[in-house]
Protein backbone atom coordinates (compact mmCIF):
# COMPACT_ATOMS: atom_id res chain seq x y z
CA UNK A 1 0.00 0.00 0.00
CA UNK A 2 1.02 3.81 -0.96
CA UNK A 3 2.26 5.41 2.24
CA UNK A 4 1.88 9.46 2.98
CA UNK A 5 3.81 11.06 5.22
CA UNK A 6 2.38 14.27 7.18
CA UNK A 7 4.03 16.86 9.08
CA UNK A 8 1.53 19.16 10.75
CA UNK A 9 2.60 22.54 12.35
CA UNK A 10 0.53 24.87 14.47
CA UNK A 11 -3.36 25.10 15.97
CA UNK A 12 -6.20 22.56 16.41
CA UNK A 13 -7.43 24.05 13.22
CA UNK A 14 -4.32 22.75 10.87
CA UNK A 15 -4.67 19.44 12.77
CA UNK A 16 -8.14 18.77 11.89
CA UNK A 17 -7.14 20.22 8.19
CA UNK A 18 -4.28 17.31 8.50
CA UNK A 19 -6.87 14.49 9.28
CA UNK A 20 -9.10 15.94 6.70
CA UNK A 21 -5.74 15.69 4.20
CA UNK A 22 -5.01 11.91 5.58
CA UNK A 23 -9.02 11.10 4.33
CA UNK A 24 -8.48 12.68 1.01
CA UNK A 25 -5.13 10.53 1.00
CA UNK A 26 -7.02 7.09 2.07
CA UNK A 27 -9.51 7.76 -0.67
CA UNK A 28 -6.55 7.13 -3.05
CA UNK A 29 -5.53 4.32 -1.55
CA UNK A 30 -3.30 5.71 0.69
CA UNK A 31 -2.20 5.14 4.81
CA UNK A 32 -0.62 7.21 6.97
CA UNK A 33 3.31 6.13 8.15
CA UNK A 34 4.84 8.14 11.12
CA UNK A 35 8.15 7.46 8.64
CA UNK A 36 9.26 9.53 6.54
CA UNK A 37 11.78 7.20 4.75
CA UNK A 38 9.08 4.81 4.14
CA UNK A 39 6.26 7.53 2.51
CA UNK A 40 5.43 8.00 -1.20
CA UNK A 41 4.21 11.32 -0.27
CA UNK A 42 5.03 13.94 2.48
CA UNK A 43 2.98 16.84 3.45
CA UNK A 44 3.71 19.47 5.76
CA UNK A 45 1.21 21.73 6.86
CA UNK A 46 3.07 24.90 7.48
CA UNK A 47 1.72 27.95 10.32
CA UNK A 48 2.72 31.35 10.46
CA UNK A 49 1.01 32.90 13.55
CA UNK A 50 4.74 33.74 14.55
CA UNK A 51 7.58 34.12 12.93
CA UNK A 52 8.85 31.15 14.69
CA UNK A 53 6.48 28.90 13.57
CA UNK A 54 6.92 29.78 10.12
CA UNK A 55 10.76 29.32 10.24
CA UNK A 56 10.03 25.74 11.88
CA UNK A 57 8.18 25.06 9.07
CA UNK A 58 10.10 26.29 6.07
CA UNK A 59 13.03 24.54 7.13
CA UNK A 60 11.34 21.66 7.25
CA UNK A 61 10.14 21.75 3.86
CA UNK A 62 14.16 22.14 3.02
CA UNK A 63 15.37 19.08 4.83
CA UNK A 64 12.72 17.35 2.26
CA UNK A 65 15.22 18.13 -0.76
CA UNK A 66 17.44 14.75 0.26
CA UNK A 67 14.09 12.99 1.07
CA UNK A 68 13.13 14.17 -3.34
CA UNK A 69 16.68 13.30 -4.35
CA UNK A 70 16.56 9.57 -2.92
CA UNK A 71 12.59 9.25 -4.12
CA UNK A 72 12.71 11.78 -7.44
CA UNK A 73 8.94 9.92 -7.32
CA UNK A 74 7.58 11.10 -4.56
CA UNK A 75 5.65 13.97 -3.61
CA UNK A 76 5.95 17.02 -1.92
CA UNK A 77 2.76 18.91 -0.96
CA UNK A 78 3.43 22.36 1.17
CA UNK A 79 0.16 23.27 2.60
CA UNK A 80 -1.60 25.74 5.22
CA UNK A 81 -0.87 28.85 6.53
CA UNK A 82 2.74 29.61 5.96
CA UNK A 83 1.94 28.45 2.23
CA UNK A 84 -0.69 31.08 1.47
CA UNK A 85 1.43 34.13 3.07
CA UNK A 86 4.64 33.23 1.01
CA UNK A 87 2.58 31.69 -2.05
CA UNK A 88 3.64 28.91 -4.24
CA UNK A 89 5.84 31.13 -6.94
CA UNK A 90 8.23 31.99 -3.94
CA UNK A 91 7.95 28.30 -2.87
CA UNK A 92 8.59 26.64 -5.92
CA UNK A 93 11.26 29.26 -6.96
CA UNK A 94 13.02 28.50 -3.26
CA UNK A 95 12.39 24.75 -3.52
CA UNK A 96 12.24 23.57 -6.66
CA UNK A 97 11.31 20.12 -5.71
CA UNK A 98 8.20 20.58 -3.85
CA UNK A 99 5.36 19.73 -6.40
CA UNK A 100 2.33 20.87 -4.77
CA UNK A 101 1.40 24.35 -2.85
CA UNK A 102 -2.10 24.64 -1.54
CA UNK A 103 -2.36 27.73 0.34
CA UNK A 104 -4.88 28.18 3.91
CA UNK A 105 -7.63 29.39 2.02
CA UNK A 106 -7.71 27.03 -0.47
CA UNK A 107 -7.72 23.68 1.81
CA UNK A 108 -10.91 22.59 1.25
CA UNK A 109 -10.08 22.07 -2.80
CA UNK A 110 -6.74 19.86 -1.34
CA UNK A 111 -8.88 17.05 -3.58
CA UNK A 112 -7.72 18.99 -6.88
CA UNK A 113 -4.01 19.46 -6.06
CA UNK A 114 -4.25 15.68 -5.33
CA UNK A 115 -6.13 14.49 -8.29
CA UNK A 116 -3.22 16.31 -10.56
CA UNK A 117 -0.83 14.20 -8.61
CA UNK A 118 -2.51 10.79 -8.17
CA UNK A 119 -5.32 10.87 -10.33
CA UNK A 120 -8.78 10.23 -9.07
CA UNK A 121 -11.13 8.70 -6.01
CA UNK A 122 -10.55 4.91 -5.83
CA UNK A 123 -12.92 4.83 -2.77
CA UNK A 124 -15.26 7.47 -0.92
CA UNK A 125 -15.63 5.10 2.07
CA UNK A 126 -12.25 6.09 3.89
CA UNK A 127 -12.71 6.40 7.88
CA UNK A 128 -11.33 9.09 8.96
CA UNK A 129 -8.38 9.36 11.08
CA UNK A 130 -7.46 10.76 14.12
CA UNK A 131 -3.91 12.22 14.05
CA UNK A 132 -3.37 14.11 16.92
CA UNK A 133 -6.05 12.79 19.81
CA UNK A 134 -6.72 9.64 21.37
CA UNK A 135 -9.27 7.44 19.26
CA UNK A 136 -12.50 8.59 21.30
CA UNK A 137 -12.21 12.02 20.22
CA UNK A 138 -12.79 13.53 16.96
CA UNK A 139 -12.42 17.04 15.46
CA UNK A 140 -15.33 19.14 13.63
CA UNK A 141 -14.18 21.97 11.76
CA UNK A 142 -17.68 24.17 11.87
CA UNK A 143 -16.21 27.49 10.60
CA UNK A 144 -12.82 28.58 8.44
CA UNK A 145 -11.19 32.13 8.48
CA UNK A 146 -11.59 34.64 10.82
CA UNK A 147 -13.31 38.23 10.85
CA UNK A 148 -12.50 39.74 14.23
CA UNK A 149 -8.95 41.86 12.91
CA UNK A 150 -6.77 41.75 16.36
CA UNK A 151 -3.35 44.05 15.26
CA UNK A 152 -0.77 41.58 15.72
CA UNK A 153 -2.64 38.62 14.34
CA UNK A 154 -2.23 37.44 10.63
CA UNK A 155 -4.99 34.96 10.85
CA UNK A 156 -7.54 36.83 8.42
CA UNK A 157 -4.53 37.35 6.04
CA UNK A 158 -4.01 34.29 5.41
CA UNK A 159 -7.50 32.30 6.14
CA UNK A 160 -9.66 34.86 5.16
CA UNK A 161 -13.04 36.12 6.95
CA UNK A 162 -15.23 33.90 8.45
CA UNK A 163 -17.24 31.45 6.55
CA UNK A 164 -19.62 29.12 8.54
CA UNK A 165 -20.49 25.84 7.64
CA UNK A 166 -24.10 24.76 7.47
CA UNK A 167 -25.09 23.43 10.54
CA UNK A 168 -26.81 20.10 8.74
CA UNK A 169 -23.31 19.24 7.72
CA UNK A 170 -22.02 19.41 10.76
CA UNK A 171 -23.80 17.25 13.18
CA UNK A 172 -23.86 14.87 10.13
CA UNK A 173 -19.86 14.78 10.61
CA UNK A 174 -20.67 14.78 14.18
CA UNK A 175 -22.57 11.94 13.72
CA UNK A 176 -20.40 9.86 12.31
CA UNK A 177 -17.35 10.52 14.00
CA UNK A 178 -19.38 9.25 17.27
CA UNK A 179 -20.40 5.96 14.63
CA UNK A 180 -16.92 5.70 14.31
CA UNK A 181 -15.72 5.40 18.36
CA UNK A 182 -15.62 8.49 19.30
CA UNK A 183 -16.93 9.45 22.51
CA UNK A 184 -15.87 13.30 22.51
CA UNK A 185 -16.67 15.89 19.67
CA UNK A 186 -14.57 19.01 19.53
CA UNK A 187 -16.16 22.00 17.62
CA UNK A 188 -13.19 24.01 16.00
CA UNK A 189 -12.88 27.60 14.23
CA UNK A 190 -11.32 30.77 15.21
CA UNK A 191 -13.80 32.51 16.90
CA UNK A 192 -15.79 29.09 17.38
CA UNK A 193 -18.59 30.89 18.99
CA UNK A 194 -19.07 33.30 16.17
CA UNK A 195 -20.79 30.36 14.69
CA UNK A 196 -23.87 31.33 12.86
CA UNK A 197 -26.56 30.53 10.28
CA UNK A 198 -29.18 32.56 9.52
CA UNK A 199 -31.38 32.92 12.71
CA UNK A 200 -29.55 30.32 14.21
CA UNK A 201 -26.49 30.90 16.53
CA UNK A 202 -24.04 28.99 18.32
CA UNK A 203 -25.97 27.99 21.02
CA UNK A 204 -28.65 25.72 18.98
CA UNK A 205 -25.98 24.41 17.30
CA UNK A 206 -24.67 22.97 20.22
CA UNK A 207 -28.10 21.86 21.29
CA UNK A 208 -28.16 20.27 17.65
CA UNK A 209 -24.75 18.22 18.33
CA UNK A 210 -25.26 17.31 21.90
CA UNK A 211 -28.80 15.58 20.45
CA UNK A 212 -26.47 13.01 18.54
CA UNK A 213 -26.87 9.65 19.72
CA UNK A 214 -23.87 7.73 21.65
CA UNK A 215 -22.28 11.33 22.15
CA UNK A 216 -20.72 11.33 25.98
CA UNK A 217 -18.94 14.92 26.00
CA UNK A 218 -18.54 17.83 23.91
CA UNK A 219 -16.07 20.40 23.72
CA UNK A 220 -15.09 23.63 20.97
CA UNK A 221 -12.12 26.23 20.55
CA UNK A 222 -10.99 28.67 20.76
CA UNK A 223 -14.07 31.01 21.72
CA UNK A 224 -13.59 34.60 21.86
CA UNK A 225 -15.21 36.97 24.57
CA UNK A 226 -17.40 38.88 22.55
CA UNK A 227 -19.38 36.70 21.06
CA UNK A 228 -21.40 34.61 23.73
CA UNK A 229 -25.16 35.00 23.48
CA UNK A 230 -27.00 35.22 26.84
CA UNK A 231 -28.18 31.69 26.03
CA UNK A 232 -24.95 29.65 26.68
CA UNK A 233 -24.96 30.11 30.04
CA UNK A 234 -28.25 28.32 30.25
CA UNK A 235 -27.00 25.56 28.17
CA UNK A 236 -23.64 25.31 30.05
CA UNK A 237 -25.76 24.87 33.31
CA UNK A 238 -28.31 22.16 32.11
CA UNK A 239 -26.20 20.17 30.13
CA UNK A 240 -23.30 18.23 32.06
CA UNK A 241 -22.03 16.82 28.74
CA UNK A 242 -20.53 20.15 28.10
CA UNK A 243 -17.08 20.48 28.71
CA UNK A 244 -16.53 22.46 31.98
CA UNK A 245 -13.95 24.01 30.39
CA UNK A 246 -13.03 26.61 28.44
CA UNK A 247 -9.95 27.86 26.31
CA UNK A 248 -10.77 31.86 26.44
CA UNK A 249 -7.64 33.80 25.16
CA UNK A 250 -7.69 36.88 27.03
CA UNK A 251 -3.86 37.91 25.62
CA UNK A 252 -3.19 40.54 27.80
CA UNK A 253 -4.71 42.36 31.25
CA UNK A 254 -4.05 46.06 30.47
CA UNK A 255 -6.87 47.69 29.10
CA UNK A 256 -4.81 50.05 26.78
CA UNK A 257 -2.70 47.28 25.09
CA UNK A 258 -6.60 45.22 24.83
CA UNK A 259 -7.25 48.27 23.31
CA UNK A 260 -4.36 48.62 21.14
CA UNK A 261 -4.63 44.96 20.38
CA UNK A 262 -8.49 45.98 19.15
CA UNK A 263 -9.66 42.86 21.12
CA UNK A 264 -13.18 44.62 21.94
CA UNK A 265 -12.97 43.98 25.50
CA UNK A 266 -11.58 45.41 28.60
CA UNK A 267 -10.34 43.02 31.68
CA UNK A 268 -14.10 43.97 33.59
CA UNK A 269 -15.72 42.30 31.17
CA UNK A 270 -13.29 39.86 30.81
CA UNK A 271 -13.67 38.81 34.01
CA UNK A 272 -17.28 39.81 34.73
CA UNK A 273 -18.24 36.94 31.95
CA UNK A 274 -15.74 34.31 33.68
CA UNK A 275 -18.12 35.35 37.09
CA UNK A 276 -21.20 34.73 34.81
CA UNK A 277 -19.98 31.42 33.41
CA UNK A 278 -18.91 30.01 37.01
CA UNK A 279 -21.90 30.67 38.82
CA UNK A 280 -23.44 28.75 35.56
CA UNK A 281 -20.93 25.67 36.23
CA UNK A 282 -18.80 26.23 39.52
CA UNK A 283 -16.56 23.70 38.44
CA UNK A 284 -15.60 25.27 35.33
CA UNK A 285 -12.15 25.61 34.58
CA UNK A 286 -10.45 28.06 32.66
CA UNK A 287 -7.37 28.67 30.20
CA UNK A 288 -5.64 30.75 28.51
CA UNK A 289 -3.17 32.44 25.63
CA UNK A 290 -0.95 35.61 26.55
CA UNK A 291 1.06 37.38 24.73
CA UNK A 292 3.93 39.56 26.42
CA UNK A 293 5.73 42.31 24.60
CA UNK A 294 2.72 44.04 22.37
CA UNK A 295 4.36 47.20 20.78
CA UNK A 296 4.50 49.74 23.86
CA UNK A 297 3.44 47.91 26.71
CA UNK A 298 5.03 49.32 29.88
CA UNK A 299 6.01 47.42 32.76
CA UNK A 300 2.52 48.59 34.55
CA UNK A 301 0.82 46.92 31.49
CA UNK A 302 2.66 43.62 32.18
CA UNK A 303 1.85 43.83 36.27
CA UNK A 304 -2.03 43.91 35.10
CA UNK A 305 -2.25 41.38 32.91
CA UNK A 306 0.49 38.91 36.43
CA UNK A 307 -2.75 40.18 38.46
CA UNK A 308 -5.49 39.03 35.86
CA UNK A 309 -3.71 35.45 36.01
CA UNK A 310 -4.71 35.89 39.65
CA UNK A 311 -8.12 36.80 39.57
CA UNK A 312 -9.65 34.51 36.70
CA UNK A 313 -7.58 31.37 38.43
CA UNK A 314 -6.75 29.89 35.16
CA UNK A 315 -5.69 26.53 35.14
CA UNK A 316 -3.32 26.60 32.55
CA UNK A 317 -2.11 29.74 29.79
CA UNK A 318 -0.36 29.29 26.87
CA UNK A 319 2.59 32.21 26.58
CA UNK A 320 3.92 33.72 23.42
CA UNK A 321 6.68 36.38 22.48
CA UNK A 322 5.42 39.24 20.17
CA UNK A 323 6.28 38.34 16.95
CA UNK A 324 5.31 41.34 14.71
CA UNK A 325 3.59 39.90 11.63
CA UNK A 326 4.32 43.05 9.50
CA UNK A 327 6.96 44.94 7.90
CA UNK A 328 5.29 48.21 9.38
CA UNK A 329 8.14 49.97 11.76
CA UNK A 330 5.16 50.55 14.45
CA UNK A 331 4.21 46.89 14.95
CA UNK A 332 7.89 46.44 16.15
CA UNK A 333 8.40 45.20 20.05
CA UNK A 334 9.55 48.61 21.78
CA UNK A 335 11.16 45.42 24.43
CA UNK A 336 14.20 44.17 23.99
CA UNK A 337 15.13 40.35 24.26
CA UNK A 338 16.04 39.88 27.43
CA UNK A 339 13.28 42.12 28.96
CA UNK A 340 11.24 40.07 26.77
CA UNK A 341 12.32 37.22 28.40
CA UNK A 342 12.32 37.84 31.66
CA UNK A 343 8.83 39.21 31.48
CA UNK A 344 7.51 35.92 29.82
CA UNK A 345 9.61 34.28 32.62
CA UNK A 346 7.52 35.94 34.90
CA UNK A 347 4.58 35.42 33.33
CA UNK A 348 5.17 31.59 33.13
CA UNK A 349 5.80 31.71 37.19
CA UNK A 350 2.74 33.31 37.82
CA UNK A 351 0.66 30.74 35.36
CA UNK A 352 2.20 28.04 37.48
CA UNK A 353 1.29 29.06 41.21
CA UNK A 354 -2.25 30.03 40.30
CA UNK A 355 -2.53 26.55 38.11
CA UNK A 356 -0.44 24.63 40.94
CA UNK A 357 -3.82 25.98 43.58
CA UNK A 358 -6.38 25.43 40.95
CA UNK A 359 -5.20 21.47 40.63
CA UNK A 360 -4.90 20.96 44.37
CA UNK A 361 -8.64 22.72 44.29
CA UNK A 362 -9.39 19.64 42.73
CA UNK A 363 -8.12 17.08 45.23
CA UNK A 364 -11.12 15.42 47.68
CA UNK A 365 -14.00 16.12 44.57
CA UNK A 366 -15.15 13.39 42.02
CA UNK A 367 -14.26 14.35 38.47
CA UNK A 368 -16.12 12.43 35.21
CA UNK A 369 -13.37 11.13 32.85
CA UNK A 370 -13.29 9.42 29.82
CA UNK A 371 -10.89 7.06 29.87
CA UNK A 372 -8.18 7.09 26.76
CA UNK A 373 -6.01 3.85 28.18
CA UNK A 374 -6.64 1.32 30.93
CA UNK A 375 -4.97 4.13 33.63
CA UNK A 376 -4.91 7.58 32.16
CA UNK A 377 -7.95 10.05 30.97
CA UNK A 378 -8.87 13.37 30.80
CA UNK A 379 -11.82 15.17 33.10
CA UNK A 380 -14.54 17.21 32.01
CA UNK A 381 -12.53 20.44 33.00
CA UNK A 382 -9.84 19.18 30.89
CA UNK A 383 -7.07 18.06 33.60
CA UNK A 384 -4.86 14.53 33.02
CA UNK A 385 -6.06 12.07 35.34
CA UNK A 386 -4.38 8.96 36.20
CA UNK A 387 -5.49 6.29 38.47
CA UNK A 388 -3.40 2.92 39.25
CA UNK A 389 -6.79 0.62 37.97
CA UNK A 390 -9.82 0.52 36.88
CA UNK A 391 -9.89 2.73 33.71
CA UNK A 392 -11.90 1.22 30.59
CA UNK A 393 -10.68 3.20 27.49
CA UNK A 394 -13.74 4.70 25.85
CA UNK A 395 -15.53 4.72 29.11
CA UNK A 396 -16.22 7.62 31.50
CA UNK A 397 -16.18 7.29 35.05
CA UNK A 398 -16.66 8.54 38.50
CA UNK A 399 -12.79 9.02 40.22
CA UNK A 400 -12.25 10.41 43.35
CA UNK A 401 -9.62 13.06 42.94
CA UNK A 402 -6.39 11.98 45.70
CA UNK A 403 -3.44 14.15 44.71
CA UNK A 404 -2.04 16.43 42.22
CA UNK A 405 1.36 16.64 40.38
CA UNK A 406 2.87 18.22 37.84
CA UNK A 407 0.22 19.20 35.89
CA UNK A 408 -1.93 15.51 36.37
CA UNK A 409 -4.16 14.52 38.71
CA UNK A 410 -4.39 11.76 40.72
CA UNK A 411 -7.56 9.65 41.68
CA UNK A 412 -9.13 6.48 42.16
CA UNK A 413 -12.40 5.08 40.29
CA UNK A 414 -15.71 5.08 42.21
CA UNK A 415 -18.10 3.97 39.46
Amino acid sequence: MKKVHIITFGCQMNEADSEDIAAAFARRGFEVTPELKKADAVVVNTCTVRQKAEDKAISQVGRLRVWKEKRPEGKIFVVGCAAQRLGAKYLKERFPFVDEVVGARAIADFEDALADQFGPVETSEAAHRNLFRSKFTAYVTIMRGCSHRCSYCIVPAVRGPATFLPAGGIVKEAAARVAGGAKEIVLLGQTVNAWRSGSAGFGGLLKKVLAVPGLERLRFMSPHPLYFKEDFADILKGEPRLARHLHLPAQSGSDRILKEMRRGYTRGQYLKLLEKLRAAAPDLAVSTDFIVGYPGETEADFRDTLALVREARFSMAYCFKYSPRTDRPEMASSLGGEEMEERLARLLEEVKKVSRLVLDERIGKIEEVLFETADYGRTSGNFSLRVKSGGVPGKTARVLVTGAEKNTLNGKVTA
